[in-house]
């Protein structure tokens, strides 16, 4: 055997380039050199419990020809049985099962009660599953390399009583993420008790979308010194409180909330000075004094070192044609434009917007770093646009980073008369990255516009890879003016990608 392949870095990269084709398994029966590193990848990751019963010989399992196969003990493992299962177990780093129908219920219970007080999977650091009757036993096991949790709760009327049911939570989790099946989550929000999230000092992430979290809970993880990641929900009876609360190190927080005070509470006594993304869902759709309540609360929480801004309303389905809707103006975005350092904006509430071009530039002017902007995209403007083809190029020019946009665009009246200076179309292809995305949404086009807003869009679009789309969100199918619309910007499209052809 060459001397080189005693270098373990050397070794490793060879197997990174076989995994995971059947050629590492060759390599384990090739040479003892390969064998150990090659074993350690073969089972670091496993998505499915069966080869715990499988890597033992024949004659202690057996398989019961079912969709899917399953596979059970047919007696109980000897000491050497064991043995040779815990010289697998301690290679495996990553378990990830959401369902167990290949593996017998009694060789769960089995698995579940080794022989010995030694961990069964002494060097397991994620592990993902579903909460079930059937991965309980496999679940309470010891687990003290574990750093990486992630649990689905089918059921959220146990879902509380399992979380209390660990026995001993393993003491270094850095990511906790907690799931409530959508196939049975509830209206209302569930909650966690205080004392579950308090037995962790040290994560680093904690994601539960799902569940609502009361003070005290925020409280404690606020205190803790690595976390940077934070998923939560708001109930509607989230408390009103003098004492602030502080996390140093958070980087993206991400809220859902049933209503919007409760969210605006929390802003307005909350500091982030490292945060820099920010996402709200939020179920209703927010009265004027809501919305700026809450963009005031999120500038100062944050302020200048949100990149990321991310604003959504929550399950709901947008009502077109709704006259009645308040409208979007200037001044309720005007509090966005203490995001100084903003790369990605998107914006939505079930309002008509109302932009003209010298508005949208006065919110641009704010954000140089500006490279995704879109207002509105899942329930459209409702509303004849302000932004001009031309107020686009003016766009790209103040924001050089802006590759994607999802704004109503007004095209009345547009003829090659009112296309922009070629000089100013030409400094574009000197942006240091191409314009690759645009969705116009619900943009009312005329029949005469179509050659001219096709040549536009193929002028500030010389990406390859360049994404159009208009007229497709779901709700819009029933709208009146739906086929004609689709139609026409349809053939807009062809003409840009036709164009795009002749250019290469």
């Amino acid at each position: 055997m060459h001397h080189a392949l005693e270098i373990q870095e050397i070794l490793l990269n060879i197997l990174v380039h076989v995994y995971p084709s059947p050629d590492l398994l060759a390599l384990v029966r090739t040479c003892r050199a390969f064998k150990e590193p090659a074993l350690d990848m073969l089972w670091a990751e496993l998505d499915d419990l069966s080869p715990l019963v499988r890597c033992l010989p024949e004659a202690s399992h057996q398989l019961f020809p079912r969709t899917p196969p399953e596979y059970s003990f047919s007696r109980p493992p000897t000491q050497t049985e064991w043995d040779i299962l815990s010289s697998y177990t301690r290679r495996i780093r990553s378990v990830r099962i959401f369902d167990l129908d290949n593996l017998a219920e009694k060789s769960v219970t089995i698995l579940s009660n080794p022989p010995s007080s030694a961990p069964l999977f002494p060097n397991l650091r994620s592990l993902s599953c579903e909460y079930t009757e059937a991965a309980k036993p496999l679940l309470h096991l010891p687990h003290p390399s574990l750093i990486s949790l992630h649990v689905v709760f089918l059921n959220p009327r146990v879902y509380q009583n399992s979380l209390k049911s660990f026995p001993d939570s393993p003491p270094n989790i850095r990511r906790l993420c907690l799931h409530i099946s959508r196939w049975y989550l509830e209206a209302t929000l569930a909650t966690i008790e205080p004392n579950y999230i308090c037995r962790w000092k040290n994560l680093c992430s904690m994601i539960c979308p799902d569940f609502a979290l009361d003070v005290d809970t925020l409280a404690h993880l606020s205190h803790m010194p690595a976390l940077t990641d934070l998923q939560f929900a708001l109930s509607a009876t989230f408390p009103v409180s003098d004492s602030p609360l502080f996390f140093s190190t958070l980087h993206q927080l991400r809220v859902q909330s049933e209503s919007w005070q409760p969210i605006s509470r929390l802003l307005s006594r909350t500091r982030i000075p490292a945060i820099t993304k920010f996402a709200a869902s939020v179920r209703d759709n927010p009265s004027r004094e809501e919305l700026r309540a809450f963009l005031a609360g999120a500038s100062s929480a944050g302020g200048s070192t949100i990149q990321i801004f991310d604003l959504y309303l929550w399950e709901r389905c947008p009502n077109h044609g709704r006259s009645e809707a308040l409208f979007l103006f200037l001044e309720d975005l005007r509090p966005c434009m203490a995001f100084s350092n903003l790369c990605d904006l998107a914006f939505c509430v079930e309002w008509n917007v109302s932009l003209t071009d010298a508005e949208l530039l006065v919110l641009a002017s704010a954000w140089p770093r500006l490279k995704d902007l879109a207002i509105n995209r899942s329930v459209g403007w409702n509303t004849r646009s302000g932004i001009t083809p031309n107020g686009l190029v003016q766009l790209l020019h103040i924001c050089p980073s802006l590759h994607r946009i999802a704004l109503a665009v007004d095209t009345r009246g547009y003829t090659e008369s009112e296309l922009p200076p070629s000089g100013s179309l030409a400094n574009l292809a000197l942006r240091p990255r191409p314009f690759s995305y645009m969705n116009v949404l619900d943009s009312i086009i005329e029949e005469e516009s179509v050659p001219v807003i096709a040549a536009f869009i193929a002028s500030i679009s010389r990406s390859s890879s360049f994404t159009f789309w208009a007229w497709s969100i779901k709700s819009l199918l029933m709208h009146p003016d739906y086929e004609v619309n689709h139609d026409r910007w349809s053939e807009v499209y062809r003409r840009v990608k036709d164009s795009g052809r002749l250019r290469s």
